[in-house]
């Protein structure tokens, strides 16, 4: 699986703050934050949506996977998608972030901080659905975990946490990339028109609550991690994803 794919049991991070110590409730908080900020309505409406194409397979799912995959609309452009999907504009957009921190941005570490979480625990979420559910691919491929999108996931956690954390200047760009990522998907006959949008719902649930959190621990003055680890996962990678504040 090309996608990176953070397992569930490798979510806990380590956070150590200015003035306390990493214990249980930051985790709770940070992965419970798409039912506990105002991000719960969209993961209502994306989950009834899901549910709603799932039960109406045959007159939705089908006509439009046949759609995309006999009229190929992206062509050899779903290429990019597939890459995007890939968290490289999260691994940029963090990466910018600690420039913006080096050179004095007092937001630049913490939104670093905020995509990895954000990005690690939608995927972390998709990966544990995907290996539960194993749903088959489309066509005749022998993969059964389809649902959800793990590119599609990556992507709208990518494109919710910008468009809260920016607003709609930035916000809107950052979802239509996102969107090319999971019309690609479709595109390449890799998911099901319910695995992209059940993806869509975990992304942006998480990117949009995790941002939430963020807001309100900085508004308390509560400065996030001097320290975080994310391990993260994929067909090349092994390893950890480390910020640090100095």
């Amino acid at each position: 699986m090309h996608l990176v794919k953070v397992l569930s049991i490798f979510l806990f991070y380590i956070s150590i703050s200015y003035a306390r110590a990493w214990d249980i409730t930051d985790f709770k908080t940070d992965a419970l934050s798409p039912f506990t900020t105002s991000a719960r309505n969209v993961l209502y409406v994306g989950a009834g949506l899901t549910l709603t194409v799932l039960v109406f397979e045959d007159a939705i799912v089908d006509p439009t996977q046949s759609e995309f995959v006999n009229d190929k609309p992206l062509g050899s452009f779903s290429k990019f998608g597939d890459l995007a999907g890939q968290m490289i504009p999260n691994a940029v957009y963090v990466m910018g972030q600690v420039l913006a921190g080096y050179m004095g941005d007092s937001y630049g570490y913490s939104r670093a901080i905020g995509m990895l979480k954000a990005s690690a625990y939608s995927a972390g979420v998709t990966s544990a659905l995907k290996y539960t559910i194993r749903e088959p691919r489309p066509g005749k491929s022998t993969e059964t975990n389809s649902f959800p999108s793990g590119h599609s996931t990556t992507a709208f956690a990518f494109g919710g946490y910008i468009f809260e954390e920016h607003g709609w200047k930035w916000g809107i760009p950052s979802l239509a990339i996102a969107s090319f990522v999971g019309a690609s998907r479709l595109n390449d006959n890799r998911h099901y028109l319910h695995d992209v949008l059940a993806g869509v719902t975990i992304g942006l649930a998480y990117g949009i609550g995790i941002s939430k959190i963020d807001k309100m621990q900085r508004e308390k003055g509560v400065k996030d991690a001097g320290v975080t680890i994310v391990p993260l996962f994929n067909s090349d990678i092994k390893g950890l994803a480390l910020i640090k504040e100095f």
